[in-house]
C-alpha cells in the first residue's frame, strides 16, 4: 500500500521525518505531495498572527491548495492509497478529505492543536475572544475530518479527545529520537556545562532556566542555544538578573550530537502550562538517546517515556529553587549522572528503536486501513 504525505507540512521538522520514517519501516510505499508554506518561516513571531500577515498567508495558502489538486490529479492510476497529514496540516486535513479520492483513509498526526498552542501556550489570543473561539471551532473540525488522529502521548491524546466534537478516534504513536542521535558517542564534557536548546517560547520555561542560572553563579556555566519569539524579552531578563549564562545562536540538527556530548548536564522543558504536561519534546528523545543525563519538568506525559530518578531528574514546572538543586546535584555526582544517562540510553534505544516504532505505526494503520507490502524505498512524488 502506498501512504501519501499531503499537505504544506515543515519537511524539516522533526516529527514529519519521524513519520516518514515509520512508515517506510511499517513497509509503506512513501509518497509525498507538498507545497512548502509553513517551513518558510522557522521564528512564527506574534506579528506572524496579525491580520496583515494572515490575510497574505491565506492568499498563498489558496494558490498552494491550488496545486496540491493539481499535483493529487497528476498521480498515476493505481491503488488508493492511505493519506496522510502532518504537523501544521490543521488546513490541508480539510483539503485531503475534499479532493483526496479515491483514498484507504485520511490520518492526521498534528503534533499540537491550534488552541493549545497560541490560546493556552503562546497566548497571543484569549480563550474567549474572537480569533480563540474560532480556533478551538477549526481544531474540531480538523480533527473530525481524518479517519484517524495519531497523537504522541496519551496524555495528548485524553487532551485531543477532550477537544474533539463529536467523539473522533485517537491512536497514541510517540514519536522517539531521530536517526542522528542513535550512533554512540562517547561523552566528553566541557566543565560543568549545563546545556539548553530549542525555540524561545513559553513552553520551554526559559525563565525558569535563567533564575536557575543566577542561583548557581559560579558553580555551572549554563549554555543556550536557539532564537525565537521570546529570546528579546528573555535576553533583558538575563541583563536585568545579570545571569551568568552564554546564549548563542541555532545550531544545525547535524551538530546537536556533539553539543550533547559536551555537556555536564541537559536540560529539558520546564514551562507550567497544559500543553508542557502533555508532550515529549524532541530534545528529551535526543538527550536520553545521546545518553546524557537531563533534568527537565515532570508531568504525566514524561511519565510515559522516562521514569524520573532512573532515566532523568525531574523538578515542579516554574521552580528555579528546585531546577537549581537538581543540577547541582548531578554536577556535585558524576557517577550518578553518568549513571542515569546510559539507563536512558538504553531504555530509549530498546523501546523507541527506528524499529519498534515503524511496527507499532504498523499495528496501529494496518487494523483500520490494511496491511502494507513489503519493506520499499521512499519514492518523491508530485513534490515541489
Amino acid at each position: 500500500m502506498t501512504a501519501c504525505l499531503f499537505g504544506t507540512y515543515d519537511r524539516t521538522h522533526s516529527a514529519t521525518r519521524l513519520l516518514r520514517q515509520a512508515l517506510v519501516g511499517a513497509g509503506y510505499r512513501v509518497e509525498e505531495c507538498h507545497e512548502p508554506l509553513w517551513e518558510e518561516t522557522r521564528g512564527k513571531h506574534a506579528g506572524y498572527f496579525g491580520a496583515r500577515s494572515l490575510a497574505r498567508l491565506g492568499g498563498r495558502y489558496v494558490g498552494a491548495a491550488r496545486r496540491l489538486a493539481a499535483r493529487w490529479r497528476a498521480r498515476p492510476d493505481g491503488p488508493a492509497p492511505l493519506v496522510v497529514v502532518g504537523f501544521n496540516g490543521q488546513l490541508d486535513v480539510l483539503l485531503a478529505r475534499r479532493i483526496c479520492r479515491p483514498r484507504a483513509g485520511l490520518v492526521f498526526a498534528p503534533l499540537v492543536s491550534l488552541t493549545e498552542t497560541l490560546v493556552d501556550d503562546r497566548r497571543l489570543f484569549a480563550a474567549r475572544s474572537l480569533r480563540g473561539r474560532a480556533l478551538v471551532r477549526l481544531d474540531r473540525i480538523t480533527l473530525g475530518a481524518a479517519d484517524l488522529v495519531l497523537a504522541d502521548t496519551a496524555a495528548h491524546a485524553a487532551y485531543l479527545a477532550q477537544l474533539a466534537t463529536p467523539p473522533v478516534r485517537i491512536a497514541v504513536w510517540h514519536l522517539g529520537p531521530e536517526p542522528e542521535f542513535l550512533p554512540a558517542r562517547p561523552p566528553a564534557p566541557v566543565g560543568r556545562r549545563v546545556l539548553f536548546y530549542g525555540r524561545c517560547v513559553p513552553l520551554h520555561g526559559i525563565d525558569t532556566i535563567v533564575e536557575a542560572a543566577v542561583r548557581l553563579r559560579g558553580r555551572a556555566d549554563f549554555m543556550l542555544i536557539g532564537a525565537g519569539p521570546e529570546r528579546p524579552r528573555l535576553e533583558r531578563l538575563v541583563a536585568a538578573r545579570a545571569a551568568p549564562l552564554t546564549w548563542r545562536a541555532d545550531v544545525p540538527l547535524a551538530a546537536l550530537p556533539d553539543e550533547l556530548a559536551a555537556a555536564a548536564v541537559v536540560l529539558g522543558v520546564f514551562g507550567e502550562g497544559r500543553k508542557a504536561a502533555m508532550v515529549v519534546p524532541n530534545k528529551v528523545y535526543q538527550a536520553a538517546a545521546a545518553g546524557r543525563p537531563l533534568v527537565t519538568r515532570d508531568g504525566p506525559a514524561l511519565r510515559e517515556v522516562l521514569e524520573p530518578g532512573v532515566h532523568c531528574v525531574t523538578c515542579p514546572p516554574a521552580d528555579p529553587e528546585a531546577l537549581a538543586n537538581a543540577v547541582a546535584g548531578l554536577l556535585d555526582d558524576p557517577v550518578r549522572a553518568d549513571r542515569i544517562g546510559r539507563a536512558a540510553r538504553v531504555h530509549v534505544l530498546d523501546r523507541f528503536s527506528p524499529e519498534r516504532q515503524a511496527a507499532r505505526l504498523g499495528d496501529i494503520l494496518a487494523p483500520r486501513f490494511g496491511s502494507a507490502p513489503a519493506v520499499v524505498p521512499v519514492r518523491r512524488a508530485a513534490d515541489a
